[in-house]
């Protein structure tokens, strides 16, 4: 199983702790998404930051992630939030032994 599918079943399962071990210990989290929904877009750096903002995402009912595509670095897929969904790009920028350094999501 590649990066991004772990990846993508981690945000499924809401598995903050693996979801964040894909990541090196000063990996970039970069995601837009939330402007859609009103918030800020999400930046953070430091395994350990993305695996608080994850669990906490996932306290909150999680993401729910459907027609996922993956090709090379790159994942698309949908994300439904109450009753609107929206196309998701995510791109793992740099990769560093295996593991992610950056990882960038836009959301349309």
């Amino acid at each position: 199983m590649n990066l991004l599918q772990t990846y993508s079943e981690c945000v499924r399962q809401g598995d903050a702790g693996r979801l964040a071990s894909l990541f090196t210990k000063d990996g970039e989290f970069y995601d837009d998404g939330f402007t859609k929904v009103g918030m800020e877009p999400v930046s953070l750096k430091g395994r350990d930051n993305i695996e608080a903002f994850m669990k906490g995402l996932f306290q909150q009912g999680g993401l729910n992630i459907t027609n996922v595509a993956i090709l090379g670095n790159a994942m698309r897929y949908d994300i439904t939030h109450e009753d609107m969904v929206f196309r998701a790009l995510g791109v793992i920028v740099k990769e560093e032994k295996g593991l992610m350094k950056e990882y960038r999501v836009t959301v349309v």
